[in-house]
């Protein structure tokens, strides 16, 4: 009674695990999902054909051509006593139903299935169930064997996709290698060196030495237990096992199948245990051994694999039930209707959410760079764009662009130098170096005694030096300043656009994380629908290029006008701080009177005024006489520069307020109405059309991929709780 429960229990298990597999497979992701089986691996002609017959308990030939087979076959052997002959069946995957065939007709089945491939190989098995008196209950993959020569470059390529597909099942963790090798010197297994290779600890790997039967006159009492642990070549902890298997001349075996496997398998031991074998070794000899293990094992794997396997279904339910959901929501939210406000909507989140990165949120990390990696990347972008020249973009003062970043990391040390960042943390940084890159700014220019004599002749008014030295420094040094000026602008943009990328995935990783509570749930449910409708993220993304270009424009204008002013009349508009230095601290301040406020406010009044007095000063020391004419320009060029310096001076302090007071600020507050004002183009509505038969098709696809699932975790608990495993 007891044996007929285990037996029973057996059957349904296989069942189980074999009906789940067959429902999910092509949908789910196998390497994510608990259920083991074996895989048949070796090369051609070492017998893995026949292991598998002697596992089936009757010779079969798939009919798979000169090629060879392409593609996986799913064997799935069940006993039933007293069934003869065996019953064979083929997996129907439209309608998912076993549908029984007369054994040759199978064999044409398979064999078309690999035929119809050509050269070419596939992931997608072929499922075959055998059932029968003398077949075990088991369930593996014969997987195409390796091919040791190929005799033209079709065949190469060829053997190189079996090789690659092979590869790829040996890699999964969920499978259980059984590797065949013929019987010999264990130094030469070549297919278990590339299990070795994905499992080094040979967890789930099975070694079969098959044909046995061909080395037994090299075995004696004096190498056979060396040779049974591979003379060191093997290492103990692997499973082994060594057989022999039916073989004959004609088409038809001379005797039943089953009859001639037990003969084999009694052969093997009386043979090894006549040589001298050791005890200890009986039981990893002969087919019948290891078709009892193979059934303790199977029996093991997935009773072990049920408690994860369910687990794995519901969090899979739970994943496709939240897609069903998704699904359905974005294919209301662009219907012909409503797809215009569903964009814009869309649009605004993600302004809202753009804001919040920017004020200092850390659950992003997409995009998160180094400076050095933030300036290369930045480059590139150049390069590959041509917005700035060469001159435009490298500071001359320095070999090359290595140089410059070294400067930043070991002289500036500029804050944050080596840590990745993105958001508002990287754009504080970025005010940090291009303030530097500003500062680097020079003339380039030496006035000739021709251009200074020029300049003083050319006015049709009064000509004064400070007149000459206005006109002068208009011929070139707007163009430097506003070509860094420009380079800010660049980079400024640049890094805006690289921020897009790293707001969606802040909106995406809202939910589950310690910082939910802060932010609406609309933020995620928003950025999931962005993320999986490529039309409006490309719309949403261009309405922000297009915010940043236009705020681009209008920063740099307002620089432009600046300096344009500032060139023109420096000695009216440059200034001198007024800040009173701090001696030792401010123990010695008081509050201020009305007398000495109103002392303060004299001496400010002149203090600002001392910069221009300087230069005037200068400029009254020009000589006017013709004969010191080469004095003049010496003295003009030394005026021109210390002015230019003055203004570039007054640009680097002022970059980071200007960059946050005409770039940033707007553009945070801006965004969120333009995306407002977002509007679509014909083609944005066609593919938003062509999007709404994709989702058809995709809820189609996910409710029947949610009604597999529920299936299985119904069948897996009503087997715990019926049956008991797993627990």
């Amino acid at each position: 009674m007891a044996d007929g429960l285990a037996d029973k229990r057996k059957k349904l298990l296989l069942n189980l695990i074999s009906e789940v597999k067959a429902r999910l497979h092509g949908k789910v992701d196998s390497l994510s999902f608990p259920i083991p089986q074996f895989i048949v691996v070796g090369k051609q002609s070492v017998g893995k054909s026949r292991l598998i017959e002697g596992l089936a308990g009757e010779p079969f030939n798939f009919v798979s051509g000169t090629l060879g087979s392409r593609r996986p076959t799913v064997l799935e052997l069940r006993n039933v006593p007293g069934l003869v002959p065996s019953r064979w069946s083929v997996y129907d995957e439209e309608r998912q139903v076993w549908n029984a065939y007369p054994v040759q007709q199978v064999m044409q089945l398979v064999g078309q299935a690999h035929e119809k491939l050509g050269t070419n190989v596939s992931e997608v098995p072929i499922r075959v169930k055998v059932e029968g008196a003398d077949t075990v209950d088991l369930g593996l993959v014969d997987l195409p064997g390796f091919r040791a020569y190929a005799k033209d470059p079709m065949m190469q390529e060829l053997c190189m996709k079996i090789e690659k597909l092979v590869h790829k099942f040996m890699q999964d963790e969920n499978n259980v290698m059984l590797c065949v090798e013929e019987a010999g010197d264990a130094a030469g297994f070549a297919t278990l060196g590339k299990c070795k290779q994905v499992d080094p600890s040979y967890r789930r790997t099975i070694l079969i030495r098959n044909k046995l039967d061909k080395y037994y006159d090299d075995l004696t009492a004096d190498n056979i237990n060396k040779w049974i642990e591979g003379f060191g070549d093997l290492p103990n902890d692997l499973v082994r096992y060594a057989v022999s298997l039916p073989h004959w001349n004609g088409p038809e075996p001379p005797k039943p199948f089953s009859q001639m496997r037990t003969e084999c398998a009694e052969r093997d031991t009386r043979t090894l245990a006549g040589k001298g074998m050791s005890q200890k070794y009986i039981q990893t000899i002969g087919i019948d051994n290891f078709r009892f293990y193979m059934e303790v094992k199977t029996q093991q794997l997935f009773a072990d694999a049920l408690t994860p396997m369910l687990s794995r279904l519901k969090a899979m339910k739970e994943d496709y039930e939240s897609r069903c959901v998704l699904v359905k929501q974005e294919s209301e939210t662009i219907c012909e209707n409503n797809i215009l406000h569903a964009t814009r909507q869309a649009g605004i989140c993600f302004a809202q959410s753009f804001n919040y990165l920017m004020e200092g949120a850390l659950s992003s990390e997409t995009n998160r760079k180094t400076m050095e990696e933030e300036l290369r990347a930045f480059h590139d972008y150049v390069k590959r764009t041509g917005v700035l020249k060469e001159s435009e973009a490298t500071a001359t003062t320095f070999p090359d662009f290595d140089s410059y970043i070294e400067y930043l990391r070991d002289t500036v040390q500029l804050p944050g130098m080596d840590v990745q960042l993105n958001g508002g943390a990287q754009f504080k940084r970025l005010m940090y170096e291009v303030e530097v890159f500003t500062r680097f700014a020079g003339l380039g220019h030496k006035f000739r005694r021709e251009d200074v004599i020029q300049a003083r002749g050319s006015a049709l008014h009064e000509v004064t030096w400070q007149n000459v030295i206005v006109e002068l420094m208009m011929h070139s040094a707007p163009t430097k300043m506003k070509e860094k000026t420009k380079y800010v602008g660049e980079r400024i943009k640049w890094f805006f656009t690289e921020q897009k990328e790293c707001t969606l995935q802040f909106m995406l990783a809202i939910k589950n994380s310690p910082e939910e509570h802060m932010y609406s749930q609309r933020i995620n449910n928003q950025a999931k629908v962005i993320d999986r409708n490529e039309t409006m993220k490309s719309c949403i993304y261009q309405a922000f290029d297009e915010t940043c270009q236009r705020h681009q424009k209008a920063f740099m204008q307002m620089w432009n006008d600046w300096m344009n002013s500032m060139f023109t009349s420096p000695l009216k508009l440059l200034k001198a701080g007024s800040m009173p230095k701090i001696a030792g601290g401010y123990e010695s301040e008081i509050a201020p009177t009305f007398q000495t406020t109103k002392l303060r406010i004299e001496n400010e009044r002149k203090g600002r005024d001392g910069l221009q007095n300087t230069l005037q000063r200068q400029i009254a020391l020009i000589p006017s006489d013709d004969g010191l004419a080469n004095e003049a320009v010496d003295m003009v060029q030394k005026i021109i520069e210390q002015t230019f310096g003055r203004i570039r001076s007054a640009v680097s302090d002022q970059m980071e307020l200007y960059s946050k007071s005409f770039f940033l600020l707007p553009m945070l507050r801006r965004l969120e109405g333009d995306m407002a004002k977002l509007e679509l183009a014909d083609e944005d509505k066609m593919r938003y059309r062509a999007r709404k038969t994709v989702l058809v098709e995709e809820e189609k696809r996910s409710t029947g991929i949610l009604a597999d699932l529920n299936w299985c975790i119904d069948a897996v608990q009503k087997f715990r709780i019926t049956l008991g495993g797993g627990d």
